[in-house]
Parts: C-alpha cells; sequence; structure tokens
C-alpha cells in the first residue's frame, strides 16, 4: 500500500463496491456474432468465449488493483437481468458504490439503474456525461487519473487484480505500451504512444495467476511499433514457468510493420500464434480514405510472410463505411480462407471523445456510436444489405459449415 493509502486507512471503514458488468446475453440477446466466433473458436487452439463478455472487461482489474483490500471489499456482479440487477443494489448498504463502464451498447440500462437505484455511482466510458445530469448519487469520471477524487486511497500504480474472476476461462490481455502513433480517421486511440514501466511488466505477467488460460491477447495497438516488444519473449517465460498449459500469444499489428525484416520470424520465436491485421476493407482507395498506415501491397507480403512462419491470420474488418464496396474485401478474404480461422467483424462507429473524427460522420444518433450495431445514419437499407451479403460470403469462407443464412434478417445487436 502507498503513503496514501496507508494514511487513509486508518480513518476509515471498509467500503463495499460493486463493479457491474452486463452480459452478452442481455445486451444483444440474438447474437450472430457470438455464434460465429463460438463455432470458429472450436477449432482454434486455444481460443475461449466465455459465456457472457468476448474478454475480460480490463477496466475492472485495473480499477479494482487500485483499490486496497484494507479500504474497500470488492465484488462482480455479471447483470443477466435488469431487474434483478436493481434488486440487489436496494438491498445494499446505502454507501455502498456501484461502478459502471457506460457504452451506448449499456446506456439506456445504466439510464435505468441510477433513475431507480440512489447508491453513489461511478461511471466512466464513451458516452456523453451530459446523459446522466440531475443525478446527484453520480459521478462521471474522465479517466483513471480522477478515480482518486471518489475513492480515497487509491493506489494509481497498482498492478491489475483479477481475483474477482478467479478460475475463469478466458485470453487475458497484456499491454507492453498504450497508445497508437498512427492516425486512422475512425479511431480514438490517443496518438501518444506511452511504454509499460519495466517493473510493472513482470509484475502484470504474474497479475494472470487466478485465471485459466491458454492464450494472452496483446493489447497494444501496433505492436512492435514500441521499442519495447522484445520484452514479450520474457514475458511468455515467466507465464509459462506457473502455467505448463500455456500456448502463446496473440498480436495485432499493422501489415506494414509486419513486413519489416525478420519481425514475423522474431514474433514466432518470442511466441506469437495468431496475428491480426486492422484491414477494415481490402482496397487502396478506401484504406487511403481511412488514412490506414498501409496499402493492399503490404497486406500480401505480410500475409505471405506470416503464413510462412506457421502463424494464422484474423483479419479485423469495419463495415458500414459510407459508399465502400467489399468486393475486394470478400475476395481477398476468400483466397486466403486457408490461413484465416476466424474474422473479426465489427460495423463503424464514432465514438465519444474522438479526438480526429476525419470522416465527418455524427455520433451522437442511436447506433452511430455502437460498432456492434448496422443501424447507422449514414447508411441506407441497402447499404446495410450489401455489407451483410458481404459478412454472409466472409463467414461461409472462414468457418465452413456456419449456419450463414440467418445473417440475412438480423444484425449483431440483436435487432
Amino acid at each position: 500500500m502507498d503513503r496514501e493509502a496507508e494514511r487513509t486507512a486508518g480513518n476509515m471503514a471498509i467500503r463495499d463496491v460493486v463493479f457491474v458488468q452486463f452480459s452478452d446475453r442481455l445486451l444483444t440477446p440474438i447474437d450472430i456474432m457470438r455464434r460465429y466466433y463460438r463455432y470458429a473458436y472450436s477449432a482454434m487452439p486455444g481460443y475461449v468465449l466465455p459465456p457472457h463478455y468476448m474478454e475480460i472487461p480490463f477496466w475492472i482489474p485495473v480499477i479494482s488493483g487500485m483499490l486496497p483490500d484494507e479500504l474497500y471489499r470488492k465484488s462482480l456482479h455479471i447483470a443477466t437481468d435488469q431487474d434483478e440487477l436493481i434488486r440487489l443494489a436496494r438491498a445494499t448498504d446505502e454507501e455502498s458504490v456501484f461502478l459502471f463502464s457506460v457504452l451506448e451498447t449499456n446506456l439506456r440500462y445504466v439510464k435505468d439503474f441510477v433513475s431507480r437505484v440512489r447508491r453513489p455511482t461511478v461511471l466512466g466510458g464513451y458516452t456523453d456525461p451530459a446523459e446522466f445530469s440531475g443525478h446527484d448519487h453520480v459521478r462521471y469520471l474522465g479517466g483513471l487519473d480522477e478515480l482518486g477524487s471518489q475513492f480515497p486511497g487509491v493506489r494509481r500504480s497498482a498492478t491489475p487484480d483479477y481475483r474477482l474472476f478467479a478460475g475463469d476461462h478466458v485470453i487475458p490481455r497484456f499491454s507492453l505500451s498504450s497508445g497508437c502513433s498512427f492516425r486512422c480517421n475512425f479511431c480514438s486511440v490517443p496518438t501518444q504512444l506511452t511504454l509499460t514501466p519495466v517493473d510493472r511488466v513482470a509484475e502484470n505477467a504474474e497479475a494472470y495467476r487466478p485465471l485459466s488460460f491458454e492464450l494472452v491477447y496483446v493489447d497494444d495497438k501496433s505492436f512492435g511499433e514500441a521499442r519495447n516488444w522484445r520484452a514479450l519473449g520474457d514475458v511468455g517465460r515467466r507465464i509459462s514457468a506457473y502455467n505448463p498449459g500455456f500456448l502463446g500469444f496473440i498480436v495485432q499489428t499493422p501489415p506494414s510493420l509486419a513486413c519489416r525484416d525478420g519481425f514475423i520470424q522474431e514474433c514466432w520465436d518470442m511466441g506469437v500464434r495468431y496475428i491480426e491485421f486492422g484491414l477494415e476493407i481490402c482496397d487502396d482507395r478506401w484504406l487511403a480514405h481511412l488514412r490506414k498506415p498501409f496499402r493492399m501491397r503490404h497486406v500480401e507480403q505480410a500475409m505471405e510472410l506470416a503464413t510462412a512462419a506457421g502463424m494464422k491470420v484474423v483479419p479485423n474488418l469495419i463495415f458500414g463505411i459510407p459508399g465502400a464496396d467489399y468486393t475486394g474485401t470478400v475476395d481477398w478474404i476468400s483466397r486466403n480462407a486457408a490461413h484465416i480461422p476466424a474474422v473479426n467483424v465489427n460495423w463503424l462507429a464514432v465514438h465519444q471523445g474522438n479526438e480526429r473524427g476525419g470522416l465527418g460522420l455524427p455520433h451522437r444518433e442511436q447506433g452511430n456510436s455502437d460498432e456492434h450495431s448496422d443501424r447507422k445514419t449514414w447508411l441506407s437499407e441497402s447499404e446495410r444489405d450489401h455489407g451483410w451479403q458481404a459478412i454472409r460470403r466472409i463467414y461461409a469462407a472462414t468457418a465452413p459449415g456456419f449456419p450463414v443464412e440467418p445473417l440475412v434478417t438480423a444484425d449483431m445487436s440483436g435487432r
């Protein structure tokens, strides 16, 4: 415990803190994307799909680690039913604090909670704080730097604490750096690249001990850009020492970085077994429009290098780009499907707080900031249908046997 926490501990009673995560079963009851992942992951060694979320909500272990056990009694509630959540909250002590990460997908549930439950509530996320004006028991934080204003004794440099997820079979996230110096037009990731301190790298590698896992996802937005990327080898050795079932890493990086001489082979030697490329769309004209730091010639070269090394490639794709055609994307994925065990599909979203916003699209209308919804004010019905037909063909190519027919009748948000 740091000095600030020590000074505070002697003057405070232990306070209950409840982290609330909404289950995908509640948010997306007809979740086609999850069905595809479940089908594809069954053939991908190390991949797992937890029952309530794609991956551990990282904000929870981060904040949990920052709140000292001497001051806070922490618990986790996975919300599968809104009324049950309300009943639980009303039964708690009046000083209990509830924490939420607010996105457009759960905004209506959080607004309903704060209007029905008079408990101290702390929020953060990618929505407009004005949505919660008029509720004096609610505090909307602009970032972790503000956490101390609501929680005395916060340990600002604490290691993430995964004990609330003990025993869960997951793919945890690990970061050697945060931010990304590339400036893609649609992205809200900060453009300042910040390295994880050396001593924290070792601590974070040890933090996963409570979990069950075979793969670790490296959360660096452009792996290989930060100068400490080779530290991943030591991370793998540390994890293997306590987890003999550890298979390796998943990384994400632009194809132009992956093309660097010897980079892919070094990644393989450090334990990288899957590599994600943020392709978004396989068309040079649209890559330039999105201000992506590569062109299709880099994609072809990176694909060749990755497959030669033995890695599987997972493309990240964006649909719903106004005016875009996905014929080239479908053709490229289909041509390389033998080396692509799955794809990650999202719909173009414009998030609150996007510091670039170079596409000039509105974010306030419902659906526009939800990457899991095809309901965008800039898309017509025919454009949505065109996108779904492309997704249907891509899912069929990468997961032979997956029942694709329902894709043309419902979007990923369950509408």
